[in-house]
């Protein structure tokens, strides 16, 4: 996925005011977690819960945590911060659009021209509902939601003072997100992808990730919730409430919670687990989360429709994706950032 970067400076230890900063390592191996959950979900299914979906959840809570950070505890400015976003994303965006639509021709999942624009502006995830649907882009919907969040979040930084205003609109736009989906779907009959592409519904991780990153920073979070075990317990509740004899409304309006408490509750967690995320193949599997996340979804689709080999379609999805992020979007990010 395309979030912030789960190594840039942040404090460790909002809560005690920690003077010092310092890179936070087990951020990047959840970000790695969250893409591993995604390639086992596509290419190694479990029975019982769906892994590709559990995966984008925790890449979006992550995104509120770091969003919520730089925006309204770090204030960075708003020019640089969307300079940064597009250098960090859109160089190996349109490389892969084009790249798949030249090679995915005459496939059975080719696409056009209409399609690959719907991606590049952003606008898939409503237009792959309403207009046109490219199932080697279906993954992009995801990323509006993320882009969408970005504008949203940045106008609420600019418009609305006072740390707690911004906490009770957040918690209050969240709750309505959660309410339209579990409406469109369960009330409207609506289909999933038709009710949770939707920006106006899923936008709710986010937003909530963002409001408890700064409840946390403002040192309101209950004690109890600071234990070492929080993180964990968090998340495996999040984990459990995805599974699927869960009625999905209940996914998001009960587990999305829990797993945006996991991921701002790594501070204070124990050793064992931030060192297990912070272990030099989750931390790698992180660095080059948005290449993979790119890349997989047209090798997803011939393992799933077509019944191709899981493990060759998945050497592919790593070879694409090392292939992007060492020659596209590594350098263009830097070489932006340098000089623009």
């Amino acid at each position: 996925m395309s979030e912030i970067s789960a190594t840039h400076l942040v404090l460790a230890r909002p809560v005690a005011e920690a003077a010092s900063r310092t890179r936070l390592a087990y951020l990047d191996g959840w970000r790695g977690l969250s893409i591993a959950l995604v390639l086992i979900g596509h290419f190694f299914p479990v029975p019982g819960i769906n892994l590709g979906v559990l995966g984008v959840e925790f890449f979006f809570v992550l995104s509120g945590r770091l969003m919520g950070e730089i925006l309204f505890i770090e204030r960075f400015p708003l020019k640089t911060f969307f300079k940064r976003r597009f250098s960090r994303i859109y160089p190996a965006l349109l490389v892969f659009v084009i790249a798949a639509m030249i090679g995915l021709a005459g496939t059975y999942i080719a696409f056009k021209w209409k399609a690959a624009l719907t991606a590049l502006t952003f606008t898939y995830n409503y237009a792959g509902i309403l207009i046109n649907r490219a199932g080697a882009l279906d993954h992009i919907w995801s990323l509006c939601v993320e882009e969408h969040s970005y504008i949203l979040l940045a106008l609420i930084s600019v418009l609305v003072s006072g740390r707690a205003n911004v906490v009770r609109l957040l918690i209050v736009l969240a709750l309505l997100a959660m309410a339209n989906g579990a409406i469109s779907y369960w009330v409207l009959h609506i289909g999933y992808e038709q009710s949770y592409w939707r920006t106006d519904v899923h936008i709710a991780s986010i937003l909530l990730s963002a409001a408890i990153c700064l409840i946390k920073a403002d040192g309101r979070l209950p004690s109890f919730l600071t234990s070492p075990y929080t993180a964990l317990a968090a998340a495996a509740g999040g984990i459990l409430l995805f599974a699927n004899p869960i009625p999905t409304p209940l996914h998001y309006i009960l587990a999305v919670p829990l797993l945006a408490l996991a991921v701002n509750t790594l501070d204070f967690a124990d050793g064992t687990l931030r060192g297990l995320l912070s272990s030099r193949p989750m931390v790698m599997l992180g660095l080059w989360s948005y290449s993979l996340y790119l890349w997989q979804q047209p090798f997803y689709k011939f393992v799933d429709e077509k019944g191709s080999a899981a493990v060759p379609m998945l050497a592919a999805v790593f070879a694409c994706a090392l292939c992007s992020f060492y020659v596209v979007e590594k350098p263009a990010r830097g070489w932006l950032n340098r000089n623009w």
